[in-house]
């Protein structure tokens, strides 16, 4: 893929304000994946989070359950970072959906939320939030 072997050279600079590389092995076969995906910066009082989204129906995102820790290549670098899959918390899936879709319109329109004055529509954001995982990262 064209964004995983960019991302750790200078040109990483086009991208890496949204989106980053996940590197992991698959559970049972132990083979190495690169997966990119985009991502929020969240920040807590001294603490700061990386946010990933992605749709329940896909896969890949089932070898990150108990993975502990992963790399990522974020900013043009590799980092270790914690992982946490969350699958099973709605709320905290639609309050991670609603915060992508009101920082990219673009996250809303491929999530299938309707935005109305800047702000996601309960309905399809509910609708939606059923259908997602929230990839929580760690720094």
């Amino acid at each position: 893929m064209l964004v995983v072997g960019l991302s750790e050279t200078p040109v990483h600079r086009l991208f890496s304000h949204q989106v980053l590389v996940l590197r992991f092995a698959g559970r049972r076969s132990g083979r190495g994946y690169a997966i990119p995906v985009s991502f929020l910066l969240i920040a807590h009082d001294e603490s700061r989070a990386l946010h990933c989204m992605t749709d329940i129906k896909g896969v890949w995102w089932r070898n990150l359950v108990d993975a502990g820790d992963i790399e990522v290549t974020w900013q043009g670098q590799r980092r270790q970072v914690s992982v946490e899959v969350v699958s099973a918390e709605p709320e905290a899936i639609r309050n991670a959906l609603g915060a992508f879709c009101r920082a990219s319109a673009i996250s809303a329109f491929f999530a299938g939320v309707k935005m109305v004055q800047g702000a996601p529509d309960p309905t399809t954001l509910e609708q939606a939030a059923a259908e997602h995982v929230l990839i929580r990262l760690g720094l």
